[in-house]
């Protein structure tokens, strides 16, 4: 049996463990995602639930209708606000875990990516990139760093 994947908000105050392999890998385009996480995508892993637990703290959840008029519910901290995992009423036995949560989200590779008529024509990665903020540049938004 693999080890456990491991991971939590960003405060610690909620830790979780997951076993098992995921069922389905994707970037989610939808923009309840977008909305939620305030970002273009979400990346996830619909992981299997029965091997889901939280192993520290108590999360928060926000329950909402899904366009497809599924209850969706949106499970995260409280404290910090860090979207941790989603559950869809139709779909019990799997959680779909925020992979960047992870404490370890370098093995991620999406199967597919969905909603894609909600996806931002900006959200692509043809900019400069740098290994961290870019220093010593002017910005016509925040100035220097």
């Amino acid at each position: 049996m693999s080890q456990p994947r491991t991971g939590g908000c960003l405060c610690g105050a909620i830790r979780y463990e997951t076993e098992g392999e995921p069922v389905f890998t994707l970037r989610c385009h939808c923009r309840d995602c977008q909305r939620a996480s305030g970002a273009a995508h979400v990346p996830a892993a619909r992981m299997p639930s029965a091997g889901f637990r939280i192993v520290q703290g108590t999360p928060k959840r926000y329950v909402n209708k899904a366009d497809s008029g599924n209850d969706i519910s949106r499970i995260f901290c409280g404290d910090c606000g860090t979207p941790l995992y989603v559950q869809v009423s139709t779909k019990p036995e799997i959680v779909g875990l925020r992979v960047t949560t992870l404490d370890d989200p370098s093995w991620f590779k999406p199967d597919a990516d969905i909603f894609m008529q909600s996806a931002q024509p900006w959200d692509h990665v043809d900019a400069p990139r740098f290994d961290s903020y870019p220093t010593g540049q002017a910005y016509p938004v925040g100035g220097k760093s």
